[in-house]
Formats: C-alpha cells, structure tokens, sequence
C-alpha cells in the first residue's frame, strides 16, 4: 500500500479518531507486506494488536484479541476472505472488516458487501484512504475508497445501495439460490429439479420472497434477481 500521502493525513485536524484506542489486527496473504504495514501504522501512533497470514491463525487471533479493526486481504493461505468473516462473526460480532483487494473479483466483492466489511479499498489507495476508512467505520459507517469504486465501475459494477442490503438480507439462504437461479433465467422446473424441491415448494418460496421485497408479485422476481445479480 503507497504511503506517500499518509504525513499530510496524520496532521489533519478533521481525523479525531484516538488511534491509540483503535485496536487493528493485520491480515495479509505476504509476510513482508503485512510487516510493513503493521510498522507503518504503529508509527502512526495505532494499536496494532497482531498480525497473520493464514486462515486459521488469523481467525484464532479475532477469537483471543478481539481487536476492533481486522484489514483482510481478499485472499489469505488460499481461502476468500469472506469464509474468514463468515466464521469470524460467529464469534465476535465486535470486529469490524476492511476488505483491501487487489484483483477484480467481482464475486467475490458482491459477496464481501453481504457478508459484514465496512470498508472496501483497492491496492493501489495510499494510507490517507486507510486512514479516512478507519475514521469511518469507527463511527458506524462503510467506506468505498475512489480506487476500490473505480475498480467497480471499470467492471460495470456498482456499490450496493443500503436498500438492496437490506431486502436480500430479509432472504434466507435457499431463497438467495432461488434467486441466483431466476437471475440467470432458469426455468421454473430446472430450479426444482436442481434443489431437489417440488414444484409447489419452489412457488411457495417465490411468494415468500416476493413478500419478503415487497415486489408484489413473484412476476416481478426475475426483474429484481437480474438487477441485483452481481451481489448474489
């Protein structure tokens, strides 16, 4: 991560957060890039708690440290970083996550935005973005920097708004395979016949779903599912 503008955001007067009280574990998939930055922000005054660059480790340390803060690499020993969050929430609900991704994997941002990260950064972003994001998600709020936005838009992909969030988080599991499977114009009965469902059970779920987004009508899920399909 560039460092070139990180002297002009640490002396600025509109960044309040007490950085000494801001607990940061860093998880990176390269040893040597996750001591650098480790150093970099304890030069700045953060309390970086620990570092990892395996899975396991890095979920056993959220477990013990339970820091406020986990920068997650969009992939560590070989696993997405959203099976980390996945497990990591079921035990801690406190830590809040940074996605910091240096590829366009637009999966697996679409999953990243379900799954609880609060800030989204892209390899190229200097600390002065890591910082603004920090400042953020410590108040509550998610943090897209230009560089992880303009990774976006370069793909044909926006930000999911908090509305979207919300409808498909009202959805359980097998409604959101549903929903993946309208989006792609699967039949009715090829839906059925791959989840191992009746017919009758698959419109059950429709109608639920439909009430669920308040859509209406189950006729208006293949429109919803075709204009969420990048976050599903």
């Amino acid at each position: 991560m560039n460092n070139t503008n990180s002297k002009q955001e640490s002396s600025s007067p509109s960044f309040s957060l007490r950085r000494k009280d801001f607990s940061i574990l860093v998880a990176q998939a390269e040893l040597f890039t996750c001591e650098v930055l480790c150093q970099l922000l304890k030069e700045q005054g953060y309390n970086v708690v620990g570092k990892a660059i395996e899975m396991e480790d890095t979920l056993q340390q959220i477990r013990v440290k339970q820091p406020q803060c986990v920068i997650l690499e969009s992939e560590i020993s070989g696993r997405r970083s959203v099976d980390i969050v996945q497990q990591a929430r079921s035990d801690n609900q406190r830590t809040k996550f940074i996605l910091y991704t240096s590829k366009p994997d637009l999966k697996l941002v679409a999953n990243a935005m379900q799954q609880g990260f609060y800030g989204f950064l892209y390899a190229n972003d200097g600390l002065d973005e890591l910082y603004k994001c920090f400042q953020t998600i410590s108040s509550g709020g998610f943090y897209y920097s230009p560089g992880f936005l303009l990774l976006l838009k370069n793909y044909g992909m926006n930000v999911m708004t908090d509305e979207v969030k919300q409808q498909l988080n009202r959805l359980t599991e097998r409604e959101l395979e549903i929903l993946r499977l309208i989006a792609v114009g699967t039949p009715g009965h090829e839906i059925a016949d791959r989840l191992y469902i009746s017919y009758r059970t698959l419109a059950n779920h429709k109608t639920n779903m439909a009430q669920k987004l308040d859509l209406g009508s189950c006729r208006n899920l293949a429109r919803f599912g075709i204009s969420v399909k990048d976050y599903l």
